[in-house]
């Protein structure tokens, strides 16, 4: 049976007490969603939670090496939000606990997730650097994922700082409770397909946690989703361009919600309205559908951000209903008429 040890490290510094309802909230039902994913796929799990921040004590371990299904939920006086943000230490801690759990199994996995509201800015013990190193040398194993929320418009410069695959690192809203439900929401639909794919293919570590459709396979697509590959065109501008620009250049009629336009970097805001596409790279078909989200970690009711990854055999489309979205010179874009009389 496969087995999995799942790490969270938790922001309570000062900054997190605005919210600190809202994220026990949000943390407990990802913890369900977790326990329920492990039993689905008839797999086993542990969880260790460690809270970070705290002004006297820096960090605290909530629990550790707790088999999932015993998990009890966090209640808000669990956390402390006062101090400063030593995230990089917690997270050294939380690989020192998931490693006394190594039974030497090369099939046993590591996952650690860790949410911060802020930057790091106090980790001396043992510090940045040191914690860095460790991280790269669990990853080389092909064992261990390490996986980040972090702050709205922080991805790219925190996966550059920190080396830290873009794939692995999600964005949020940190300051408002629906902010913080969306996140943990992405977080809890990336966990069920890392689940579902250590049972499919063994899978032992990702880089891409929160946009993988690397065992996406294109059977399952056309089983799936609706093929559309018929009623579309695909679109490749030499330069930049806005959206109906790129449309009408073509010799088609700009129409609201025709145009889709290829994932290629974080987007901040993916409504539930709009329409997802897939395009199998190998054969050119097109498909669409609400699975199309859930294989993207996008929840099919909220309005959520995608952080593009390794996308293995498929292009991704995201509807646009707006004219003036910038189109990259050399990116596709997708043309489906029939979708265009759409208005939201």
């Amino acid at each position: 049976m496969l087995k999995t040890h799942v790490g969270f490290c938790i922001d309570e510094s000062g900054s997190v007490r605005k919210i600190v309802g809202p994220l026990v909230k949000a943390y407990n039902s990802n913890v369900k969603s977790i326990k329920d994913s492990v039993l689905k796929e008839g797999q086993e799990a542990s969880m260790t939670a460690l809270a970070f921040g705290d002004i006297n004590l820096k960090h605290r371990i909530l629990y550790a090496g707790q088999q999932v299904q015993t998990v009890e939920p966090l209640k808000v006086t669990d956390l402390n939000p006062t101090g400063m943000t030593p995230l990089f230490d917690s997270v050294y801690r939380a690989i020192k606990k998931l490693s006394e759990l190594d039974d030497g199994d090369e099939n046993t996995a590591f996952i650690i997730t860790t949410v911060t509201d802020g930057n790091e800015n106090n980790s001396r013990d043992p510090g940045v650097s040191t914690t860095l190193s460790l991280i790269q040398e669990k990853t080389a194993t092909d064992r261990w994922t390490f996986t980040f929320l972090v702050p709205l418009g922080n991805a790219r410069v925190f996966s550059r700082n920190y080396n830290i695959p873009l794939g692995n690192i999600q964005e949020w809203e940190t300051t408002s409770a629906k902010g913080t439900e969306d996140a943990f929401i992405v977080n809890a639909n990336a966990y069920k397909n890392y689940f579902t794919s250590r049972g499919a293919t063994g899978m032992r570590s990702t880089n891409s946690f929160y946009a993988d459709l690397t065992d996406v396979t294109v059977r399952k697509a056309r089983s799936e989703l609706s093929e559309i590959t018929n009623q579309v065109t695909i679109i490749q501008p030499r330069s930049d361009c806005l959206i109906k620009q790129c449309i009408e250049e073509s010799g088609n009629p700009y129409i609201k919600g025709a145009a889709f336009y290829q994932l290629i970097k974080t987007e901040r805001k993916v409504q539930p309205y709009k329409l997802v596409a897939i395009r199998a790279k190998s054969s050119g078909k097109i498909y669409c559908g609400d699975e199309a989200r859930v294989m993207l970690g996008i929840d099919v009711g909220h309005t959520v951000r995608l952080v593009p990854g390794d996308h293995g055999k498929f292009d991704v489309f995201i509807q646009s209903t707006s004219y003036t979205r910038k189109i990259p010179g050399g990116t596709l874009v997708l043309y489906w008429p029939k979708v265009g009389t759409q208005r939201k």
